[in-house]
């Protein structure tokens, strides 16, 4: 009988624990925005490499899809609202069109470069058609204060590369030259990081080239990014993931020189920082400017897959081109799309990435400029919602961001076709 009782009040107790309502599901973090539903976009803040947004006149600006208009359009935050104002400038109607922005102040002019991409997984190369299909476009604009609008300056745009890439970027020289890198991928699996750049004029532009380095050659996977920095000098970084290579490089021109002069350097993998599964095809670049020692900055995404190994760092070239790294995740914590942001006013780094790979929310980790580390675990989210749980693919600006402008992250949902984003007021 004691036994009985014993098992009826066991039961009872389950039953109880049963009966009691679930816990809350936690508040939605960061701000929903527009739809994109209806055109079949999917991934509208993709690519890894490149920046959507850029401060402007007071204001937040982005390159986001219109689902009234069937394109990307530039569109405004109103700080107030924290809503996103459709512009009618159309930037590109193009359904797999991605864009990377840059806003050059000293010219008043703001650069796109808008390419028709591939997905491209590990074990599934892109198809022949795919490839060979679409096209980078260069746009240029010039901005009405008064209106507050952007108008397409004429002989826009120019068309950059025939074909379609995973990710093309775009960055200005000290002496005006543009420059933009991609990754081709060919039928011969002789995959290949490309270079081009303006001639006489921004509408004047070269052949493109190989990266006129023996790493150059690459898996078809592998995605590149280009930057300005250290006040004279562009720099592209790309991953390599293929066999016996696993690492990150850095190439470096010097404003001025012949197009093919580089300087080749190995950021991260064979030994430097990494040894093993050193290289995944997510990187993402910013320039610290406010101490002329012009370091750089870069986020990236490694191949490792045991419990403890670093899976997402932040790389760090110094002044003297010397290569730190600091882990933000381990692989336990299995986040993806890295991003880093500079707030150089306030000496802090910002890094963001998702969790999990498969898109959810989007958290983030801050570090002294000079003494980058940061602490365990997934992080801070910044993004989040209860009803949008596949969040990805987090993109701001190029531009280091200060107290005036605040931080803007913006990200979209796949499966509802929705956009978020977070502001981060960086006032004292």
């Amino acid at each position: 009988m004691r036994l009985l009782r014993l098992i009826i009040s066991l039961l009872l107790a389950v039953a109880v624990t049963v009966a009691l309502p679930l816990p809350a599901q936690a508040a939605d973090v960061g701000v929903p925005g527009p739809s994109f539903a209806g055109d079949n976009v999917e991934t509208p803040t993709a690519d890894k490499a490149q920046s959507k947004l850029w401060f402007q006149d007071g204001s937040w600006w982005g390159l986001l899809w219109s689902a009234s208009s069937s394109a990307t359009k530039i569109h405004r935050l109103d700080a107030a609202t924290q809503g996103w104002l459709e512009t009618e400038t159309v930037v590109d109607a193009r359904l797999n069109a991605r864009g990377d922005a840059l806003w050059d102040a000293k010219d008043g002019k703001l650069y796109v470069v808008s390419g028709t991409t591939v997905v491209s997984e590990w074990n599934s190369p892109p198809s022949h058609e795919a490839v060979t299909s679409g096209s980078a476009k260069l746009h240029r604009y010039s901005y009405n204060a008064s209106t507050k609008t952007y108008s397409e300056d004429k002989g826009f745009p120019v068309t950059l590369h025939r074909g379609s890439t995973e990710s093309i970027t775009v960055a200005k020289d000290s002496v005006g030259k543009l420059w933009v890198t991609y990754t081709v991928v060919s039928s011969d699996n002789s995959n290949r990081v490309y270079v081009n750049r303006s001639t006489t004029s921004d509408t004047e532009w070269g052949t493109p080239f190989v990266l006129p380095t023996t790493n150059a050659q690459v898996h078809h996977d592998d995605i590149s990014a280009v930057t300005s920095f250290q006040g004279d000098k562009i720099g592209i970084m790309w991953s390599n993931q293929r066999k016996g290579q696993t690492r990150f490089y850095f190439a470096i021109h010097q404003d001025g020189n012949p197009d093919k002069s580089w300087q080749t350097e190995v950021a991260y993998g064979g030994g430097i920082n990494c040894t093993g599964g050193c290289a995944n095809d997510h990187l993402n670049l910013r320039q610290l400017t406010s101490d002329g020692s012009g370091r750089l900055y870069a986020a990236i995404k490694t191949a490792n897959r045991q419990i403890g190994q670093t899976l997402v760092a932040l790389l760090v070239r110094d002044g003297k081109g010397q290569w730190t790294s600091a882990q933000f995740g381990a692989v336990e914590d299995v986040h993806t799309r890295p991003m880093v942001m500079i707030d150089e006013e306030h000496g802090q780094v910002w890094m963001f990435a998702v969790a999990p790979e498969e898109g959810g929310t989007i958290y983030y980790k801050k570090a002294p400029l000079d003494n980058v580390s940061f602490a365990p675990g997934a992080g801070t989210p910044i993004i989040s919602s209860s009803t949008d749980t596949d969040i990805n693919d987090p993109t701001s600006t190029k531009q280091s961001v200060n107290g005036q402008t605040g931080l803007v992250v913006l990200a979209s949902a796949r499966k509802n076709a929705r956009y978020w984003h977070a502001y981060v007021n960086l006032v004292d």
